[in-house]
């Protein structure tokens, strides 16, 4: 009897060893589950609030992308943006901008509204400007009708996502840019001279200015002097930083690239030479007056 009651207390001490072993296990484990799931929630939290920043910055940059890309129509009104101060600034004179760019290296993304027309406000579509120029009637009216297609679709597209709730998102700015992008097409639609002289009689830069030139650079080489307009580069007409840019990196490194220059006080321009490639000079948009067609 008394080896029978031993017995019995041994199984029960063992088993009561195991319960406690298993229920130290239990609570460790589940001790490392909450832990996980602090660690978890605190990550899910960072998360969340980078989802919200970028979403925040995509919204910022939906609502520049779109406010810009409508300022580059003539026709931009208070319906679709709104009103942004702007410098005044002399025709010809070159705009400031925030960072000089180098001509072989990238043009800042998203130009301030500001830098993007140097003259203060978008001036509208005007056919009498057009065609005092020189510019055939037919090809002028032909110009505007697209301008004005081109914003109807801007109108509808501001419209809609207004109405559907996703104005100040990445699809209302990828949609705007395309329709930017339509814009930009009408340089091969057209007549480039025509482009031109839209840009230039709506306020738009239509010309990159040299704002510096950098010692020792094969523009100081070439006699490049500050307040230099670049008209032309590789017979191919500049209206932008980004295009000089693009057209340096294009063709044979160091072949001899022909540079149209109009410099103040000088009634023709003149050609310089530089190797294609770097250039070295710091550039800013601006706006001189087209020769009239033909």
């Amino acid at each position: 009897m008394r080896k029978s009651v031993a017995l019995l207390v041994a199984v029960l001490a063992l088993s009561m060893a195991g319960g406690a072993a298993g229920w130290l296990r239990a609570r460790a484990a589940g001790e490392r589950i909450a832990g996980l799931e602090s660690q978890l929630a605190e990550v899910q939290a960072r998360v969340d609030a980078d989802a919200t920043a970028r979403s925040d910055l995509d919204a910022q940059v939906a609502r520049l992308e779109a406010a810009l890309a409508a300022m580059r129509f003539g026709g931009a009104s208070a319906e679709h943006l709104d009103p942004v101060p702007a410098k005044s600034l002399s025709r010809g004179a070159a705009a400031p901008v925030a960072d000089a760019v180098a001509a072989n290296e990238a043009e800042p993304d998203a130009p301030t509204l500001e830098e993007a027309h140097p003259h203060g406000e978008v001036g509208v579509f005007s056919a009498d400007s057009l065609l005092a120029a020189g510019f055939r009637r037919e090809d002028v009216v032909r110009f505007r009708a697209r301008l004005d297609e081109i914003e109807l679709k801007r109108l509808y597209l501001r419209d809609q996502a207004t109405r559907e709730g996703w104005i100040e998102t990445p699809r209302f700015a990828e949609e705007s840019q395309s329709l930017t992008g339509e814009f930009l097409g009408l340089r091969g639609e057209f007549d480039e001279p025509l482009y031109d002289w839209v840009l230039y009689s709506t306020g738009h830069p239509n010309r990159v200015a040299v704002r510096d030139v950098i010692s020792g650079g094969a523009g100081e080489s070439a006699g490049l002097q500050r307040g230099d307009v670049i008209v032309r580069y590789d017979d191919r007409l500049v209206l932008s930083p980004n295009e000089l840019r693009d057209a340096t990196t294009l063709g044979r490194v160091g072949e001899l690239i022909a540079i149209e220059v109009q410099r103040d006080g000088e009634a023709a321009t003149r050609r310089i030479f530089v190797p294609r490639g770097p250039i070295g000079i710091n550039l800013a948009p601006t706006a001189l007056q087209p020769p009239p067609a033909g």
